[in-house]
């Protein structure tokens, strides 16, 4: 998995790629575009949810405290699949990492 050497702390903003395209599909799963690359990235329901919970900069935080009020699953389990989508997001270029300054 292209993950596997990205590193997500709960201090990270996830930010979209403006030029990603956004295309809703009559089962309510989405289709990401990348037209650079002409690649095409489906996401189910719940990978689609976090794609829309980071149309504004989002921490990894924020982002399971939204899914914990749409889903009834344990906030580790939550955090952990989020984690693990988010890398997948940023390692294919489509989302990007901005870390929190302190």
């Amino acid at each position: 998995m292209p993950s596997s050497s990205i590193t997500l702390t709960s201090r990270d903003f996830f930010v979209r790629r403006e030029d990603v395209e956004t295309h809703t599909l009559p089962d309510g799963s989405l289709l990401l575009y990348e037209a650079s690359s002409g690649t095409a990235f489906p996401l189910n329901e719940s990978g689609g949810r976090i794609w829309e919970l980071c149309r504004e900069p989002q921490r990894l935080d924020e982002v399971v405290d939204l899914l914990s009020a749409d889903y009834e699953a344990p906030r580790g389990d939550l955090d952990r699949d989020a984690r693990e989508f988010l890398a997948v997001l940023v390692a294919h270029g489509l989302l990007s990492i901005q870390s929190a300054a302190r």
